[in-house]
């Protein structure tokens, strides 16, 4: 494999454990979502240490493929900028975990339906599927950032919502892991 190959896999191991993790986290934030926790749980779109921390994984993701799209004189700015904007959204943005969360799902799905396209290993077409669906939901969050907090309310109102909910991240989470093993496996 030359330098390219490895990078480019380094990019996608790394987006898919960020897969595994995030959406982990998601599935376990929806099942502990109950109406005696929700007082607890509901702040959380708008907690700015997420946001900053989830800011700047989403960035750190993103400058790789912005660089290949930059203009030559932008280059040089890409991750001093990926540092410090998460950190003016700290001080200066609402619902930072929120926005974070649904810039975190758009480059989830980019990656998913990216790599289920690129990397010849059998399944990934269901990968695609599950990238569009994280991307359409990465959107609907980043331009309604209180989605989130409904989201949360609605899981502790509704079991079978919280359950489907917790069920519909897990399985993203597995898929997540599936496609991080499947390229230790082979592919182009």
């Amino acid at each position: 494999m030359n330098d390219a190959d490895l990078s480019h896999l380094f990019w996608a191991r790394s987006a898919f454990v960020s897969a595994v993790f995030f959406f982990g986290v998601l599935a376990a934030l929806t099942a502990c979502t109950v109406p005696a926790r929700l007082s607890r749980i509901e702040p959380v779109p708008r907690n700015r240490w997420i946001g900053l921390v989830g800011g700047w994984i989403a960035l750190a993701l993103c400058v790789p493929h912005a660089a290949v799209v930059s203009p030559d004189f932008l280059l040089p700015f890409l991750w001093p900028l990926a540092v410090v904007t998460p950190i003016l959204g700290f001080f200066f943005v609402d619902y930072p975990a929120a926005r974070a969360v649904g810039g975190l799902l758009i480059l989830q799905g980019y990656t998913l339906v990216h790599y289920s396209f690129d990397l010849a290993l059998p399944g990934f077409p269901v990968l695609a599927v599950t990238g569009w669906l994280a991307g359409i939901a990465g959107i609907w969050v980043s331009a309604q950032p209180w989605a989130m907090r409904d989201y949360l309310r609605l899981a502790a109102r509704s079991a079978a919502f919280r359950l489907t909910g917790t069920c519909l991240w897990g399985a993203a989470a597995l898929l997540g892991l599936y496609a991080l093993i499947a390229t230790f496996g082979g592919g182009k």
